[in-house]
Parts: C-alpha cells; structure tokens; sequence
C-alpha cells in the first residue's frame, strides 16, 4: 500500500475531512494535519519494526582499532556477533560504532530500522502477518494522543492493541483437544 493511501485511510478513520486533491498527487502536499499524520505513521512504523519485525540481516563486517562502523547499517539491535569460527564476540555500543575487544573479520546478525518512506513510495510492513489495518489503528491512536484526546485514543489503542494481538498470536496449532483416558 502506498504511503498517501494509508494516510487518505488514516484521515478517513478521523473524520478530518481532507481535501481529495491530496491524495491523488505524487508530490507531499504541506499541509498542517497531513504532517501530523506522518510524523504519527513515523512513530507507529519504527514501533512495528522495533517491536514486531523480522527484518533480520546478517552481514560481514571488519573491525580496526576495535571498532565496527555501523552508521550505513540502519542497525536497530545486534542480535549476534562471532568470529571465523563460530565464537560470540563481546561488544558495547557506542556512537555509530560497536567496540570489541579485538581486530578482525566477524559475522553480524542484527534487526533493521524501517527505510524512509516516499509520499507516493510503498509501505512495506515489517511483518508479513501485518496489516495496514493495524498501521492505521496505531496511527489514530497517536494523532488523538498528540492532539490530548486521551478518552478517544484509549479506545483506538484497544483496536489497535487487538489487531496486533489477532495478527501475532499463535492460532489452532496452540490449542489441543483434551485427552480422553478410555
């Protein structure tokens, strides 16, 4: 789904009553509400990767002086570091960089922040059992927190917190009948 389409959904599910015009460029228009919603879609798309996603990546890295440039990596976390042979690395984090303890080539694994979205670019969902349902729920829900609608954004949250809930549980495979003993 393009980027200008979930926000045309977002401003829908608001009653915001948006101008159609909007919607039907490629160019972003500079618009005070639009720019809400974004920076909503922002916050909302970096917590789905962040807390959800499965862009998981592995890459070769080498460190010199004991330190790994991680800037053009886009890194959220390291989920693993090892040597040639297969044995964990110790690390920090520091400013764009991790710190080892020695110098070489490693492997690391690691999750990945979303790329920036394009007004008319697509919105790829950081988890296939994710939908632009609940991207729009989470999006209401932060443009009604920003603007202090706390009553109205709780009950967003709630939809919001159930499409997650119905879209990352475990279904039929967690539930087995009850063993019978005859």
């Amino acid at each position: 789904m393009k980027l200008r389409k979930l926000i045309q959904i977002c401003g829908e599910l608001l009653c915001l009553d948006l101008p159609s015009g909007y919607f039907e460029q490629t160019n972003k228009v500079d618009d005070g509400e639009v720019n809400k919603l974004l920076t909503c879609f922002e916050c909302v798309y970096e917590e789905l990767y962040r807390d959800y996603g499965t862009a998981i990546r592995s890459t070769a890295v080498h460190s010199c002086d004991g330190v790994i440039d991680i800037s053009a990596l886009r890194l959220h976390k390291v989920l693993s570091l090892v040597d040639g042979e297969g044995n964990d690395v110790p690390f920090r984090y520091s400013d764009n960089a991790l710190a080892v303890t020695r110098d070489g080539d490693f492997n690391l694994r690691y999750a990945r922040l979303p790329q920036e979205v394009a007004w008319d670019g697509e919105v790829v969902m950081p988890a296939p059992y994710i939908g632009e349902r609940v991207v729009a729920y989470g999006v209401v829900r932060e443009y009604l927190s920003s603007l202090g609608d706390w009553a109205t954004a709780k009950e967003w949250d709630d939809r919001y917190k159930d499409a997650l809930q119905a879209a990352c549980g475990k279904t039929a495979s967690m539930r087995m009948p009850a063993r019978r003993w005859w």
